[in-house]
């Protein structure tokens, strides 16, 4: 198989293992919101935002580290997966600790028993990030969406059946625990299928080093799965679970359109590790046109997002969640600036920069606690989707600023002003239409893209073959 057959091979097959959960947890979403209100529905995104977060500690970022260092130095594939296994272990009793009192603490009575059900999958959580990077490591990106599949298959077959018998949140969380619980073993057989075997042989004085080298990686992983969480709780804290379940209804379909841009950047991550170690050259011009690529190609989403979202809405969610329209329509705008900090992270993280991209999603999630907190108090839900584009900005600047100073230096007037004015009008001319004219302000909206691009020479010919000969290790020579 050539290098750009690979490629989109498994492009396509990581965008599938991304979109396949939300689409299932859509329909979870949906089966809540229609049968038992958004009162509910607040509980359970308040629940599960939490929980994510939880998560995300157990895991601690090892994915980044273990996929890193697998697709560089394959013949160490075993000893890494054994060192990150025993870590997990660790991690994910934490983390599992940690959320009880959380839950126990912080949480009414009325929710503990379904916040015990999640606790389960917790330390699961923490070995089915190993299995994920060494997945993408050893380019078997399938392998993500298998497990995808059997996971999410029990869970939206329980949460029907408990919806459909009245059981609540109680056997909808108990089914999302037995699925993760699945989606473990079905992980570790296939690693072992694909030849990375005695993984389960637990390296316990690895932890320590391990831990060590990769505590930046956690640092970032756990404080950007914050960053996108922790609006739904301080939503609840100040709004209540009815607004939470209106907020929730347009996060959950904002969240879906950002696994696009997420599927090819864990797709193109490894290839950038290679690339850095091969020739920095090649891994630069790699990381701008990836950079390029996956920022401009979210704004036609977001223009169609922003006109669609009245008929989205309703026929997802029924007139009852209008509120809900706003709010997407607000959060949409924030897009293409995640998908430029998520192809920016990953190429510092590629580059071993690590530690600076933790210094700006640290201050940026700072930033966006306090945003949230201020101007949910004075906007409502609407000011929660405000403080997701302020502060993604801010994570914007800070993170171009770190490629100038530590990779390579930005011309930021010539390179950012045509950039930003190629990606802001068209946003601008659909969000401020009049709803009668939405569709024609989208497709003005469009075309305004298209030729604003061509107009600032932001693509030039033989970019994408540059892109495909860097990721596919032939460097600066080939995309030059």
């Amino acid at each position: 198989m050539t290098a750009s057959v690979s490629l989109r091979a498994n492009a396509l097959a990581m965008l599938a293992a991304k979109l396949l959960p939300p689409v299932f947890a859509f329909a979870v979403h949906l089966g809540i919101a229609r049968l038992a209100g958004p009162e509910s529905l607040g509980a359970y995104v308040t629940l599960l935002a939490v929980l994510m977060v939880f998560q995300a500690v157990a895991g601690a970022g090892m994915q980044f580290l273990v996929a890193r260092e697998i697709a560089a130095f394959p013949e160490r594939a075993v000893s890494h997966a054994q060192e990150a296994r025993a870590f997990g272990l660790v991690s994910g009793l934490a983390a599992t600790v940690a959320y009880g009192i959380y839950a126990f603490t912080m949480l009414p009575p009325e929710r503990w028993a379904p916040a015990l059900a999640l606790m389960a999958t917790i330390l699961p959580s923490a070995w089915i990030a190993l299995h994920d990077a060494v997945f993408i490591a050893t380019r078997n990106h399938y392998c993500i969406a298998v497990v995808a599949v059997a996971e999410n298959s029990i869970k939206l077959g329980v949460a029907v059946v408990a919806l459909a018998m009245g059981q609540g949140l109680v056997a909808v969380c108990i089914g999302i625990a037995v699925a993760r619980l699945v989606g473990l073993g079905v992980g570790g057989w296939l690693v072992h299928h694909i030849g990375v075997r005695k993984t389960w042989q637990f390296q316990l004085g690895a932890v320590a080093p391990f831990a060590r080298a990769v505590a930046p990686f956690s640092g970032l992983f756990v404080m950007s799965m914050a960053y996108f969480r922790i609006d739904v709780p301080i939503v609840q804290m100040i709004a209540g679970e009815r607004a939470t379940g209106f907020y929730g209804a347009a996060a959950a379909l904002y969240g879906a359109m950002l696994l696009l841009p997420e599927s090819a950047l864990t797709v193109a991550y490894p290839r950038l590790a290679w690339s850095f170690r091969s020739s920095k050259d090649g891994y630069v011009r790699a990381t701008w046109l990836v950079v390029k690529v996956v920022a401009i190609s979210m704004v036609p989403l977001a223009i169609v997002l922003i006109a669609a979202a009245p008929m989205i809405v309703q026929v997802a969610y029924g007139a009852t969640y209008a509120p809900a329209i706003t709010v997407l329509r607000l959060l949409a705008l924030s897009l293409p600036i995640h998908a430029l900090n998520g192809a920016l992270g990953q190429a510092l993280q590629a580059g071993g920069e690590q530690r600076a991209m933790v210094r700006v999603v640290a201050t940026g999630l700072i930033a966006h606690a306090f945003l949230n907190v201020a101007l949910v108090s004075w906007f409502g839900i609407e000011g929660a989707a405000m403080a997701m584009l302020l502060s993604s900005s801010w994570v914007a600047a800070g993170a171009l600023r770190a490629m100038h100073v530590r990779v390579a230096r930005i011309h930021l007037a010539a390179a950012l002003t045509p950039a930003a004015i190629v990606v802001v009008a068209p946003l601008v001319l659909v969000s401020v239409a009049p709803r009668g004219y939405l569709a024609a302000a989208a497709l003005t909206s469009g075309v305004c893209l298209v030729v604003g691009a061509l107009w600032s020479g932001m693509f030039r010919a033989g970019d994408i073959e540059g892109l495909r000969a860097a990721l596919a290790g032939r460097g600066g020579e080939a995309a030059a």
